[in-house]
């Protein structure tokens, strides 16, 4: 029987780990605190009772939390740490905060992050201060604490600087891969010029030829039978050469094959198509897509499909990809979402995928955002304007 390997598992389910790692933490403090082994000494400090443990579950079970909302469980677990210290509970200390903080260094970035930080800070610096007005000599645990508050910080932000620095060296190889695809598409573009205008030499010489041939039969129609007969059989002739250049030729520029050829043209309508094993694909549908628009129909299985592209790119595990498409009065409204790493992953700039999905979208007048969503994960949504007088054209059109 096949046994994952441990620290595979907890890789893949993040999740899962958080939760293991909250329960340990949680076990940890509420097990010193009902030992009675504080950290601050105060002869008048609460036996444990149930708000005293209550107290300590809110500064532990908001871990759970740490990578779906870190601002806000980082605030709640340092506050309800504050306050069991300020009124002298015993328990494990700042262990929640440390991992709290630490998960808002490797999750957030932003103006926000540092006005939660600022408000951390603020609120560490005021536990101490009541306490040396209280008399109590703390020099040593505020040292001590700080260090080991803004280690966890560091840490964190540190790594996810390198997650960050590994997602920009896969779209620099990405970005060279495309560029050197440009290139070769650039060469090929100025082959096919130079086939171009052989195309059309062979054409014009030809089609002149002919034209002069078929002048000369026209006039020796009735006055020299033979030599219309002899023209028109050299008009023949050339004809069937140039028709086999002319294959040659258009044969070069074939760029696929035949198959893909006659393949259907992409529609919103074939959207199961894009479903495949290595995601969670779910796609619910509010409204009829089969009498959209081609363009908007096209330009939608497009989005769509460069959407579930990142994903797979850069989401990481993922425990479901939902894809919702809402037909308006007017407009089409395309939402993807994931519950990946998309939040702790902030990109420099855009990649050429969003950059092509806002061209795509642009040329029909529509819009197109893409970004970190509340709660965890990646949301791109695009609204499609199209002409309603069009479709209702369509659907008398198709009616029977």
């Amino acid at each position: 029987m096949y046994h994952p390997h441990p620290i595979r598992w907890l890789r893949t389910h993040p999740r899962g780990a958080d939760a293991l790692l909250m329960l340990l933490v949680v076990v940890i403090a509420v097990g010193s605190h009902l030992a009675g082994d504080g950290s601050v000494k105060d002869p008048d400090q609460p036996d444990p009772a149930w708000w005293t443990v209550l107290i300590v579950l809110v500064g532990t079970v908001p871990i759970y939390w740490r990578r779906i909302n870190p601002l806000v469980a980082g605030l709640v677990v340092v506050m309800a740490e504050v306050t069991a210290q300020f009124i002298g509970m015993a328990g494990a200390a700042f262990i929640g905060a440390v991992v709290a903080i630490y998960s808002i260094g490797a999750h957030t970035v932003g103006v926000l992050r540092t006005r939660v930080m600022t408000a951390i800070a603020a609120l560490v610096v005021g536990l101490f201060i009541a306490g040396w007005i209280d008399g109590l000599q703390l020099i040593d645990e505020f040292i001590s604490t700080g260090v080991l508050l803004i280690t966890s910080f560091v840490l964190g932000d540190n790594l996810r600087r390198r997650r960050q620095h590994v997602a920009d060296l896969a779209e620099r190889a990405e970005r060279a891969e495309r560029e050197q695809g440009l290139l070769a598409e650039q060469r090929v573009t100025a082959e096919r010029t130079r086939i171009a205008r052989d195309l059309h030499d062979v054409v014009a010489h030809s089609v002149s030829v002919m034209v002069i041939q078929a002048a000369a039969a026209r006039r020796n129609l009735t006055t020299d039978p033979d030599a219309a007969s002899d023209a028109l059989a050299s008009i023949e002739s050339t004809g069937r050469q140039t028709m086999s250049e002319l294959r040659a030729i258009l044969g070069v520029l074939r760029t696929e094959p035949v198959d893909a050829a006659l393949a259907p043209q992409p529609s919103l309508s074939r959207i199961d198509g894009l479903a495949t094993s290595d995601l969670p694909l779910a796609v619910s549908i509010d409204g009829d897509v089969a009498n959209l628009p081609d363009s908007v129909s096209v330009t939608g299985y497009r989005l769509v499909q460069e959407a579930l592209t990142n994903v797979r790119r850069h989401a990481g595990p993922v425990d479901s990809v939902d894809v919702h498409l809402c037909i308006d009065v007017d407009r089409l409204v395309i939402e993807v979402t994931d519950n990946g790493r998309g939040a702790g992953v902030v990109p420099s700039k855009d990649g050429f995928g969003i950059v092509g999905m806002r061209e795509r979208v642009a040329a029909l007048g529509g819009t197109v955002v893409a970004g970190p969503r509340p709660g965890g994960g990646w949301r791109v949504r695009s609204v499609l304007p199209f002409d309603t007088g069009s479709v209702h054209r369509l659907q008398a059109t198709v009616a029977p």
